[in-house]
């Protein structure tokens, strides 16, 4: 009886800790998407402002001016991207927590290099969720990135901001990281939906893996090289578009495009190549012999 009751009060001790984890994990998420908007928030709001003092109004004089483009740069300066990385970091461990859970390896590989000293394994974010993250990513990046690269060819805002209020650049810089990320998010889903598709053929099973099951547990389970390499690919593909912002647009001359041209077009071919082949190993990792909803940790 009393073993009984040991092991009732150990299960219901479990339900207590994991109960609070999963609060400590929405808290997490909560603070890491704040922090993720008042990144953003700091971008828009910093190019809003420069463009304000860019207009010279009349109400505004020097000493105002110079003090508010201080204010408006520390929206165009690092502060957003540390806010973002210290956002990605709480809502990745946030969720991973909430959803499910982060424990000691039992059995860690022995290898050279680090071993996986913890494991994962969480609920598998719905589909419904998946596609709102994208579409809220894609939002982003085409305010970030879009709406500067349309502008260089029109000459419309906000690359119409020049001197020292200019920050089209900056934007695109951050627009990149945000295309990455969602270009990313958006190789997940079809990594997951590839994963299940595997599932429901058969080709998953218990003891049963696919060929070159070393390579693609490494590759696509341990690192995530497939999610790095579109990601990276993608922010390529936009930052390759950079050197176009003074070439392109009403008093641009063909000679100025035609010599910025061939290596823009080149590297945002090497961002789509990066994106493709990133696609296509996600596409492979029901050959890793892992669950969808699991991870190890690098050390």
């Amino acid at each position: 009886m009393s073993e009984e009751l040991t092991g009732e009060a150990l299960a219901a001790r479990r339900a207590v800790v994991a109960e609070a984890n999963r609060r400590f994990g929405r808290v997490l998420s909560v603070i890491g998407a704040v922090l993720a908007a008042l990144a953003l928030l700091l971008l828009v709001a910093g190019g809003l402002l420069m463009t304000w003092v860019a207009s010279e109004p009349a109400s505004l004089d020097a000493s105002a001016a110079d003090g508010l483009r201080g204010l408006a740069a520390v929206g165009l300066s690092v502060v957003p991207g540390l806010l973002a990385l210290f956002g990605m970091c709480g809502l990745v461990g946030g969720e991973q927590i909430r959803r499910g859970a982060i424990t000691r390896n039992p059995d860690p590989p022995a290898t050279a290099l680090p071993s996986a000293s913890h494991v994962s394994r969480f609920r598998v974010l719905p589909t419904g969720w998946h596609l709102l993250w994208i579409a809220v990513g894609v939002v982003v990046s085409v305010v970030l990135a879009g709406l500067p690269v349309i502008s260089w060819f029109t000459g419309g805002w906000p690359s119409s901001v020049t001197g020292s209020e200019s920050f089209d650049v900056y934007w695109v810089i951050y627009g990149s990281i945000a295309f990455g990320v969602t270009v990313a998010a958006a190789t997940s889903l079809l990594k997951k939906t590839a994963y299940a598709r595997a599932v429901r053929s058969g080709r998953v099973a218990e003891g049963r893996t696919g060929a070159g099951q070393r390579f693609w547990r490494w590759f696509d389970y341990r690192w995530r090289f497939d999610l790095w390499l579109a990601g990276a690919g993608a922010m390529v593909a936009v930052l390759a578009l950079t050197p176009l912002s003074t070439v392109v647009g009403p008093d641009a001359t063909r000679d100025q495009l035609a010599g910025a041209l061939p290596a823009s077009l080149s590297f945002v071919a090497l961002g789509v190549v990066a994106v493709v082949a990133g696609v296509v190993c996600s596409l492979n990792f029901w050959r890793a012999g892992e669950e969808i909803g699991t991870g190890e940790s690098a050390a």
